[in-house]
């Protein structure tokens, strides 16, 4: 779980114990909160694909990489 978050949770805790939303509207809430972290998640792995695609991240380790070459 990220801070972002977990910050998220403490203010929809602080929401709850206000009686400012209700126990379905929290549930609905938190499940965002999840599905948010999730895509986050996911955007950060494609992006690492789509650079490794364009030849931007090195596929093997630079040590690797000079001991082959030598």
């Amino acid at each position: 779980m990220s801070e972002e978050q977990a910050g998220g949770l403490r203010r929809l805790e602080a929401l709850r114990e206000r009686g400012a939303v209700t126990a379905e509207e929290a549930d609905w809430i938190e499940g965002l909160l999840r599905e948010l972290e999730e895509e986050k998640a996911r955007s950060k792995r494609l992006r690492e694909a789509l650079l490794k695609a364009n030849g931007q991240k090195p596929t093997m380790s630079t040590k690797l990489r000079d001991a082959l070459y030598e």
